[in-house]
């Protein structure tokens, strides 16, 4: 379902061909992302735990980077996937914002290992305090910059890991509540970043938590994926895409775009063939019946490439690659309601570019078409908005 092919943002409404020329003929009105955040946990750090911790930090050594020759702070054998979606945007790779001496120009990345939604973990940053270290910061990019900017997501994994760790047989009661919370405070913080000036955030939204490595191998069943940690995650995806929706309505100039990264890893560990590795299951690095723990110099495999998860948790360069692709250019069943590269070409002001486009065939089309192309645009965007309530219903079925 990687589709490649160049997609516009509004081609889920199936607009008319002269309605498409139209929105074409105002492209002049779009600017291009330039800078590029990054929020999240040990997935999307591109070094700042390094930063942080007293401790020996695994990333900053071998085998982590082997791929790319050297070990660099993330927690793969190579490159991970904001350092994809910066090449895709013809950007540099965007710097941990630790890193005091490094080229802010494009943006900053704010993630960390270890990061949570909610409590206060060890040697690492909570969204609210990297979103905190994003406005003590926010100068260092003009307010145009910030406006057009991507603001990417991947975080709560181990808020749920964690609670699944200390409540073995929650409730649905307590399992939705708990959610809830998680969700209210993701919600907050967005709404801060709004209020710097965002107006463009893209989510990863979470794996099948009992599915990774780790978890498989503590659970002592390796052979299936844990129930409660996956539950958990699934629960999650559903009602943060739900906010999304929600505050596309309630703040002016929201725009989002949803990647469903748990049936992408779901469908790589049960038919890990189909898609180029030679395994979902176990870890490229590491100890224990799938690789799950303490990886280590002494146990790496020989190639990297074969494996969908480089240690317990994270993915492997060429795992990271393929969800970067599936980000940037996928279809509305794998991301919505616009990729990356679709969501870069939205104007900030759609319904404006809209009324741009009424204007623009009242002056040139015969009245009686004029008629039929201004019904064609209230519909166009009734049509792009039922279009995606209805991907929403579908959010727990995507197939990918």
């Amino acid at each position: 379902s990687n589709k490649t092919t160049a997609l516009h943002p509004l081609s889920m409404a199936n607009p008319k061909s002269h309605l498409f020329a139209l929105l074409l003929l105002h492209f002049s009105t779009v600017s291009l992302a330039q800078t590029l955040f990054v929020f999240g946990d040990g997935l999307y750090d591109a070094g700042n735990k390094q930063f942080v911790s007293s401790n020996r930090v695994d990333a900053s050594f071998p085998p982590y980077g082997i791929t790319l020759g050297e070990a660099t702070g993330r927690w793969s054998d190579g490159r991970i996937v904001p350092d994809y979606l910066a090449s895709f945007m013809g950007i540099s790779q965007i710097p941990p914002i630790l890193r005091a001496t490094a080229d802010f120009s494009h943006g900053a990345n704010f993630a960390i290992a270890d990061a949570t939604v909610l409590g206060a973990p060890p040697e690492s940053m909570t969204l609210s305090q990297q979103v905190i270290k994003f406005s003590e910061n926010k100068n260092k990019w003009t307010a145009k910059a910030r406006s057009e900017a991507i603001y990417l997501f991947y975080i709560a994994s181990d808020d749920y890991l964690n609670y699944a760790k200390n409540n073995p047989n929650p409730s649905d009661d307590q399992k939705q509540a708990f959610v809830g919370r998680v969700i209210a405070a993701i919600e907050a913080e967005l709404k801060v970043l709004y209020g710097s000036g965002g107006r463009k955030f893209a989510f990863q939204n979470l794996a099948p938590l009992g599915c990774l490595p780790a978890v498989k191998q503590a659970n002592g069943n390796v052979q299936e994926c844990v129930r409660l940690p996956s539950e958990m995650a699934e629960l999650h995806n559903k009602k943060l895409l739900q906010l999304l929706v929600e505050l596309s309505r309630q703040l002016s100039g929201f725009q989002y775009s949803f990647y469903d990264f748990f049936s992408s890893i779901q469908n790589r560990v049960i038919k890990s063939k189909t898609y180029t590795f030679e395994t979902g299951m176990a870890a490229c690095c590491g100890t224990g019946s799938v690789n799950g723990t303490s990886c280590s110099p002494s146990n790496v495999c020989a190639k990297p490439e074969d494996y969908l998860f480089f240690d317990g948790k994270h993915l492997t360069q060429e795992g990271n690659l393929q969800v970067g692709h599936l980000i940037w250019g996928s279809d509305p069943e794998v991301v919505g309601p616009n990729n990356l590269r679709e969501l870069l070409f939205l104007p900030l002001d759609i319904t404006a570019t809209l009324a741009n486009i009424q204007e623009a065939m009242a002056a040139t089309m015969p009245r009686q078409i004029k008629i039929e192309s201004l019904y064609d645009i209230k519909k166009m965007e009734s049509e792009m908005e039922n279009q995606w309530l209805y991907q929403v219903d579908k959010a727990t079925s995507f197939l990918i």
